[in-house]
């Protein structure tokens, strides 16, 4: 039997195989084309982020030199493909990000003109330099080929191609107001895939700037650089400096001068300098000092020392101390101390007797030197009885400050202040305390958790709060603690009424203070936020304590009542009226006071005869009597 050839389905298999290469051909052809221009795609817009990233960053940089700010900048450094099933993709993209130190900016041709103190202008002859750094960023791309190499330095962030540079944002070294230079330090090396954080904080913000002038020729400002292409780099600065500033490589082309127009006396260029850190180091020192205010002053005026770093900008927590005296004192959050001039002549410095002259400032001080409050804007004033008795042991004492215009009396809101001590003389401890928060819309602003600290009963010291143009003195006293049976807690105050009984605009207030044992009072005080015009204006005022003795003295119903004309008047035309008065010495039931305002606000203060002190706070309006401390 003879079996024949079966070729059904040939064509079949045949035209299988065919489409089957047809299939392999084309996803050869997608992996070999697609694939690389879609990844192309996806490194060019990480390139564009990472370029926006640059810019967020300079930004930062730029705000940490000008305001003290603190930023944080993510940097994508890589990128990853998006997933493929059939394909193969190359490995994600890696990038660096690296600081390189590039060298120090210097200001060629220059002095410190006379607008500024004779030891800023000493500090800078000796030819400060700043040591900065650049920021550069590169990416190793599989497919984008021409992506540019990122730096940032001197305000631009400029993309360097193998054969142009281009800057991708503007300049603020030079405008038509002045020279603003920041140098960048701190170390930054990353290498990778996922975004890392740059973190850029003011080691030194320009607080302060400094008149220059042409000294031997125009001003030039030399800056170095990381670009290779310096004369590139000139091109594009001359195209965003202001008129009249020309950018030039110097001679090794490792660094730009910028030459300034300064032919012109009526437009003096004013220097900012600032150092900021991409790694949170690095510390400001204290290269000088200046007075701030007049150097010829009355005597036991208050005078006001201000400590500067190198970039000219003030220096927090330095210590100044007052050469042959043994006081001294830190700075402030703005770089100031405070001093009494207790003396005739005298020197405050921040190296002792080593000294340079541009490290000490010296203060004459004479009787009939005129006092330092005048033209004022700020009016600032212990809200206090002076002396402040704290007794000794406290660790959550309050200390309150008043802020207003020194024209018109009105409260200042949000103003800041500092708050400085100096110990008199051999002190047990030194105080601690909270620095106060801003005012408030009443112009008011508290010194909280005083703590003694080891100081003992005897111990005193002068505390100075200054804002805006102004300080003011007083001296806290460290008293014994008389402990909970003093007569200060015996004392107890019950509801006040006001009334706005009597002739015109006066009106009285009432009140009651009872005991739980017998009180002796040695001095009262009392003090407004209101006026007190009738206090002390005229032989009618009073301040009267009704009381029953241990002996009523021939009284014939057992009452007594003392009347004690004003003895110390503080500014009796003041809005901050303060009135003192001569010595008590009785139990009291309650007090009567005539008050020019109703709805003033009253503090009664009373020394007892144990030394204790206590406060009472009360409200003299009748619809508001208020509950008394």
């Amino acid at each position: 039997m003879r079996f024949s050839r079966d070729r059904r389905g040939q064509s079949v298999v045949v035209g299988t195989v065919i489409l089957f290469g047809f299939l392999i051909v084309a996803l050869g052809i997608f992996q070999i084309q697609v694939v690389p221009t879609e990844n192309a795609n996806v490194e060019f817009e990480h390139s564009q982020q990472v370029e926006d990233d640059f810019g967020d960053l300079r930004n930062d940089v730029l705000r940490a030199g000008s305001t003290g700010s603190t930023g944080s900048t993510q940097v994508r450094l890589g990128t990853r493909y998006p997933a493929r099933t059939f394909f193969i993709n190359p490995p994600p993209v890696s990038g660096s990000l690296e600081t390189e130190p590039t060298g120090p900016i210097r200001v060629l041709n220059a002095t410190v003109g006379d607008g500024a103190h004779q030891n800023a202008r000493d500090f800078w002859n000796m030819s400060p330099s700043f040591e900065t750094r650049s920021l550069r960023y590169d990416a190793e791309y599989n497919e984008f080929d021409g992506a540019p190499e990122l730096v940032y330095e001197h305000s631009v962030v400029a993309a360097e191609f193998d054969d142009a540079v281009l800057l991708r944002t503007g300049q603020t070294v030079v405008s038509e107001e002045g020279i603003s230079l920041t140098a960048l330090t701190g170390s930054v090396s990353e290498t990778g895939v996922v975004p890392r954080s740059v973190d850029p904080r003011a080691v030194s913000a320009s607080d302060t700037t400094v008149p220059l002038e042409p000294r031997g020729g125009q001003i030039t400002l030399e800056l170095p650089t990381a670009i290779g292409n310096a004369s590139a780099l000139a091109d594009r600065w001359n195209g965003a400096l202001p008129a009249g500033a020309t950018a030039t490589p110097n001679a090794t082309g490792e660094a730009l001068r910028v030459t300034l127009d300064n032919t012109s006396d009526d437009r003096p260029y004013r220097l900012a300098l600032s150092e900021v850190s991409l790694d949170a180091s690095g510390e400001t020192e204290p290269a000088y000092v200046v007075p701030v205010g007049p150097q010829n002053v009355a005597l036991d005026d208050t005078v006001t020392v201000e400590v500067r770093d190198r970039y000219n900008n003030p220096v927090p927590d330095a210590t100044v101390s007052i050469v042959g005296d043994g006081r001294e004192n830190t700075t402030n959050d703005d770089g100031r101390v405070f001093f009494e001039a207790n003396r005739t002549s005298i020197t405050a410095t921040i190296n002792g007797t080593d000294a340079q002259p541009f490290e000490d400032v010296s203060f004459d001080a004479s009787a009939d030197a005129p006092t330092t409050g005048v033209n004022r804007i700020y009016e600032v004033e212990w809200d206090e009885f002076d002396p402040v008795p704290i007794e000794e042991g406290t660790t959550d004492g309050e200390l309150d400050i008043l802020v207003s215009d020194a024209d018109s009396d009105a409260p200042i809101d949000n103003a800041a202040v500092d708050v400085a001590l100096t110990p008199l003389g051999n002190v047990n401890g030194i105080p601690s305390f909270d620095e106060p928060s801003e005012t408030d819309a009443d112009g008011r602003t508290t010194v909280r958790n005083f703590n003694t600290n080891g100081a003992n009963a005897g111990d005193n010291f002068t505390f100075y709060a200054s804002a805006g143009d102004d300080v003011d003195v007083t001296r806290v006293t460290v008293v014994e603690n008389t402990g909970t049976g003093s007569e200060a807690d015996a004392a107890q105050a019950v509801d006040g009424t006001g009334s706005t009984t009597g002739s015109g605009n006066s009106g009285k207030l009432r009140f009651d203070i009872t005991a739980d044992s017998d009180i002796s009072i040695n001095a009262a005080a009392i003090r407004t936020t209101g006026s007190l015009s009738s206090v002390g204006a005229d032989s009618e005022s009073k301040f009267t304590i009704r009381g029953e003795p241990s002996d009523p003295a021939g009284s014939t119903d057992g009452s007594f009542d003392y009347t004690f004309n004003p003895s110390v008047v503080v500014g009796p035309s003041d809005g901050d009226t303060e009135v003192r008065f001569d010595k008590l010495d009785t139990g009291i039931e309650n007090i009567s006071m005539v008050n020019s305002e109703a709805n003033a606000d009253i503090v009664v203060a009373l020394q007892f005869d144990d030394g204790s002190v206590k406060q009472f706070f009360f409200q003299a309006d009748e619809r508001q009597p208020g509950p008394p401390n």
